[in-house]
């Protein structure tokens, strides 16, 4: 592999290294437990209502991590283009960058002109790739995400309960089934409630289920949290680990046969 080559992929391990340090962060935030749980009575309904206590929001500081892993992603696929134009017999100049583009059109009438002086060849595999909105939406999305954070922080805000752990045990039900392990169902709700609000409704036992508990089919509940992109961006909602991790390592991935462009 030739020396251009490592250096993209150097680029790309900075993204990595940036990426682990979010990670860290994120671990480090929800090892506080900054959500705490608790159960009330709803007297019209008669239902069970499980409500989160926020403890601590997502710390600011992880935007700055988050930052700079989408940054230098997107600055190794600007470093690329400049190596294939030098590559190609090329002279790069502030206009050569690695074409991304909203929509198919805007990116048909940019991607020869940001690649000028690469050869031939190397600019048909870049458009074969089309990386753009609606084609490869991969690299709009890390594209969109380094626009966003040169205008303001990436906050990671959205706290959202991940997944609800409800335990079922059946001691009550039939003499076969006693001394059964209990049986954990892992749910994950279609409404990740982001930004997750302190006092917020995460989980509701009807009337009707609670009577069955009752009966001996019920068990203790477990709700797991996560920290995900905020309201605002292109990936909003969606958590930032793994989201951003595989976003990164696909891309680069994808771009891997470029390399033997390279000089």
């Amino acid at each position: 592999m030739s020396q251009a080559a490592d250096e993209v992929r150097l680029k790309f391990e900075r993204s990595r290294h940036h990426l682990a340090e979010l990670g860290n962060g994120i671990n480090s935030y929800l090892d506080r437990e900054p959500f705490h749980m608790h159960s009330e009575e709803d007297e019209a309904t008669g239902d069970l209502v499980y409500l989160v206590e926020v403890r601590e929001s997502p710390p600011v500081a992880l935007s700055l991590p988050l930052g700079d892993a989408v940054h230098s992603a997107r600055s190794a696929l600007d470093y690329l283009a400049w190596q294939l134009v030098i590559a190609g017999g090329g002279t790069p100049n502030f206009q050569t960058m690695f074409p991304i583009s909203e929509t198919e059109a805007k990116f048909n009438g940019n991607y020869e002109w940001r690649l000028q002086g690469a050869s031939a060849s190397a600019v048909v595999a870049v458009q074969a790739l089309r990386p753009f909105g609606g084609g490869d939406d991969r690299f709009w999305r890390l594209h969109s995400l380094d626009i966003e954070d040169k205008h303001r922080l990436l906050i990671p805000v959205g706290a959202a309960h991940e997944r609800v752990n409800l335990s079922f045990t059946f001691t009550g039900m039939n003499p076969a089934f006693t001394g059964m392990n209990p049986v954990v169902l892992g749910l994950n709700p279609v409404d990740r409630q982001y930004p997750l609000q302190d006092g917020a409704e995460v989980y509701r036992i009807t009337k009707a289920a609670r009577e069955s508990a009752d009966q001996g089919m019920g068990g203790p509940h477990s709700f797991d949290f996560d920290v995900v992109f905020g309201k605002g961006v292109i990936v909003c909602g969606e958590p930032i680990i793994p989201t951003l991790p595989n976003l990164i390592q696909d891309i680069e991935s994808t771009v891997s046969p470029l390399f033997q462009f390279l000089s």
